[in-house]
């Protein structure tokens, strides 16, 4: 007897690629585009028709293509020689027809009736019950099925489920002992992902989610995305990942191992063929890797005492910056402004990585070098950052960061185009019982959920939580504020199981608002900042690197120095300052040519006061040497 018996319909699947140049569609009086379909065969303008069988023939492919043993109840349907072989008729169409990335489906109006043979006893007892999603599940069903499992003690039931609403598939769902659902998971505990099959009553079974880009497996989660969706759609896609999974763990994989199998064989499939298990393992190795110089990227990007270098504002803020020291706004210009920062004579000296804008990713040198390019070939690890901006929450009034929408495949895509971390930023503003609760919840879980991304696409997390300066307010509230705000983060981050050691914090200097009356001291900023990380970070984070958060350059460099006067600290310590850095060249710029030489001279310098400080009670502070463009350290 097969190893798994799966137990679902076999379906024909007719899917037909439309003429996209539309010649066939015709307009009716109100501008509706309609195609003209007969039953003839002759008006049928298609150009591309592919049929494959559907339907639990689906999971017998995968399976097989897995070396797993399989049969489908009641069917001659075999897997044997890479190929499926004895179906005879189908017993149902389904007629897909794509055009551009638009499906639509022709199904039967009632789905054929699943009946239940006793599989023979010759044949020996099957280790797995697989419920294919294909199934009509009736009452009848499900009491042969239940029959069949007081016998066989040592079968285990697989089930996939569209939806739990029928209660005959209620009723399989608390039988079976793996439980694949199309459905978001209804409740996410710190622990463990939590699932109800009844009200009130926990199910301890094991429940695999699987939404259009995640899946979700006990406390493992996995992202994906489909680009060939015009031959690859959800009837067949879900199957996939299921069978995939269950094959993994009729093995004896984890329960990380057998969605990051399901995600690849997803993803790489195509419409006639799934992937056999040796290509799968290859697949999974080289992820594993990539996922694996997360940790390599964050620590690299937090030793050899050097800073980031941020220049991931908008165009529009670029634009503000400009207009106050009166340079032409224009794209050549900023493209002009943003070459002259990341040529700067010894910025790899200073700088372990820069954060660009989405806009930069596009932008090339002079002489047509990528941006990214000659980071990589200066040894400056190029980062991006990937949220929307701000927008206001509807129940408070206070401030949430787009970009969570595709934020997988864009990750994914930067990671191709060689870019190895990537930044988050919230912000919370202090005033009266701001921030509120509910703001500083819904940002550390937007936060979370980003950095599990990164990890998953394979890149380092950036999380900015900036408790802004804005305000007059002392530095004892700020300290409060940005308690709460790290609690909160890193209670989120634990929940979603990110990888500390792969994952940076971005944080402001505990400092007075700028409206406050009495502006706090440099040494006061140093404790107070030191006492909050230490008391809110846990040890194994990557790092932080502290923001400049609108200070004068000068002012930033010297609480930078009297932090690191706190130290050792259990993590490195760094900075990922912009306005700081960027504000002295712009004052001698002015959006000159001639001025190039002197403004990437200002840079350097305040590069080497910072790094110095990061240097402070380590080593003697360097001076910088004339002839590599440094003017020296600033005098502070």
């Amino acid at each position: 007897m097969s190893k798994i018996l799966i137990i679902g319909n076999v379906l024909k699947d007719v899917y037909l690629k439309l003429d996209e140049r539309g010649n066939h569609f015709e307009r009716d009086d109100k501008g509706v585009s309609w195609l003209e379909l007969g039953f003839d065969g002759a008006s049928h303008p298609f150009y591309h028709r592919t049929s494959v069988y559907g339907g639990a023939a689906v999971s017998l492919s995968v399976l097989g293509k897995m070396g797993i043993e399989a049969n489908i109840l009641g069917s001659s349907v075999e897997y044997q020689n890479g190929e499926l072989n004895g179906v005879g008729a189908p017993a149902d169409y389904r007629y897909i027809f794509c055009r551009r990335n638009d499906i639509a489906y022709f199904v039967p109006s009632q789905r054929k009736a699943t009946d239940w043979t006793m599989p023979g006893a010759s044949q020996g007892t099957p280790e797995w019950l697989f419920v294919d999603r294909s199934t009509t599940v009736s009452p009848r069903l499900v009491d042969e099925i239940a029959n069949f499992l007081k016998f066989a003690q040592g079968t285990k039931l697989a089930v996939h489920l569209e939806k739990r609403q029928s209660p005959a598939g209620q009723r399989l769902a608390e039988m079976a002992d793996v439980l694949f659902l199309e459905e978001e998971p209804l409740l996410r505990g710190k622990d463990e992902i939590v699932d109800k099959i009844e009200p009130d009553k926990p199910n301890t079974q094991l429940v695999c989610h699987l939404t259009p880009r995640k899946i979700y497996f006990g406390d493992a989660e996995e992202s994906w995305s489909l680009e060939h969706a015009d031959t690859m759609t959800h009837l067949t896609i879900y199957s996939t990942i299921a069978a995939t999974v269950l094959g993994v763990i009729a093995v004896g994989g984890t329960l990380a191992d057998a969605i990051l199998w399901g995600k690849l064989n997803a993803e790489n499939a195509s419409l006639q063929e799934s992937l056999a298990a040796e290509k799968l393992q290859e697949l999974a190795q080289k992820e594993f890797d990539k996922r694996h110089n997360v940790r390599l990227v964050a620590r690299s990007l937090m030793t050899g005492h050097k800073g980031i270098l941020a220049i991931d504002e908008r165009n529009q803020t670029l634009a503000k910056r400009f207009q106050e020291f009166g340079i032409e706004t224009s794209d050549e210009r900023r493209k002009e402004y943003r070459e002259l920062l990341l040529t700067t004579p010894g910025l790899k000296d200073a700088v372990s990585g820069v954060i660009l804008s989405e806009t930069t990713t596009r932008e090339k040198m002079k002489n047509g070098v990528s941006f990214t390019d000659y980071l990589v070939n200066k040894g400056i690890i190029p980062g991006i950052k990937v949220d929307k901006g701000l927008a206001k929450m509807s129940k408070t009034g206070e401030e949430y960061t787009l970009g969570l929408e595709g934020l997988s495949e864009k990750l994914q895509h930067y990671f191709t185009k060689g870019f190895r971390f990537a930044k988050w930023r919230a912000v919370f503003r202090i005033s009266k019982d701001r921030p509120s609760f509910f703001a500083i919840q819904r940002n550390a879980e937007d936060l979370a959920t980003f950095a599990k991304e990164c990890q998953l696409a394979g890149m380092t997390p950036m999380i900015e939580p900036e408790v802004l300066t804005e305000g007059d307010f002392s530095i004892e509230q700020d300290m409060d504020t940005t308690v709460r705000v790290l609690t909160a983060v890193f209670e989120k981050l634990d929940e979603r199981r990110v990888d500390l050691a792969g994952c940076i914090l971005k944080c402001n200097m505990i400092t007075a608002g700028q409206g406050a009356e009495r502006q706090a001291l440099a040494n006061e900023v140093g404790m107070a900042t030191a006492a909050i990380l230490r008391h809110a970070m846990p040890r194994y984070v990557a790092g932080v690197c502290l923001l400049g958060g609108g200070q004068e350059p000068k002012t930033a460099t010297k609480n930078l120095t009297a932090i690191e006067q706190n130290s050792p600290f259990p993590w490195p310590v760094s900075f990922a300052f912009g306005r700081a850095l960027q504000e002295p060249v712009l004052q001698i710029w002015k959006g000159e040519a001639k001025n190039a030489g002197n403004a990437q001279a200002a840079l350097a310098r305040h590069l080497a006061a910072n790094v110095d400080a990061l240097h402070y009670g380590k080593v003697e502070p360097r001076r910088a040497n004339q002839s590599d463009g440094r003017i020296g350290v600033l005098e502070l």
